[in-house]
């Protein structure tokens, strides 16, 4: 019975986080279309480029963290499946959207600080709870300077 609930409890665990991995590759497809878009303002390229290279790193840590749902490693994961799908939603909009009508580098950062504010919600710290020898670990390899590497870059482009 226990063996099951623990099942059932992975399984779901795995679902959602692999609405969460999409929601990351998603993210960095925009990035990376931002970074060819701009690919001729050499800084805002690179800026776009480590934007992209580190989303596609939390979807692969995602990846990794579902497989481990399997082995006592997570003890819950703390998202509906709904909202991790909403976010996944909006994401794909967004890309969408861009590619409709390209913006310019700064709404292109503002897009992308908006996004990063949605994606915080899917967060390893907030989502996962892992067992207690594992939390420290994962919570050490998460790079969390995102944000401020966008919004120094929004305020660098000023008004255009």
């Amino acid at each position: 019975m226990q063996e099951a609930m623990a099942f059932r409890v992975a399984a779901d665990a795995g679902q959602v986080l692999g609405v969460c991995e999409k929601a990351e590759f998603a993210c960095a497809e925009l990035y990376h279309y931002f970074a060819n878009l701009f690919k001729d303002e050499r800084e805002i390229f690179y800026i776009w480029l480590k934007s992209a290279l580190e989303r596609e790193n939390r979807a692969r840590l995602l990846t990794l963290v579902g497989k481990l749902a399997l082995d006592d490693v997570i003890v819950g994961v703390h998202l509906e499946l709904a909202e991790a799908e909403e976010i996944l939603a909006k994401v794909r909009a967004s890309l969408e959207l861009a590619k409709a009508e390209p913006p310019e580098v700064r709404e292109a950062l503002q897009l992308a600080m908006d996004l990063e504010r949605t994606l915080d919600r899917i967060t390893m710290e907030k989502v996962v709870q892992f067992t207690e020898s594992y939390q420290q670990w994962f919570l050490a390899i998460m790079n969390r300077d995102q944000m401020e590497l966008l919004q120094n870059a929004y305020k660098q482009h000023g008004r255009d």
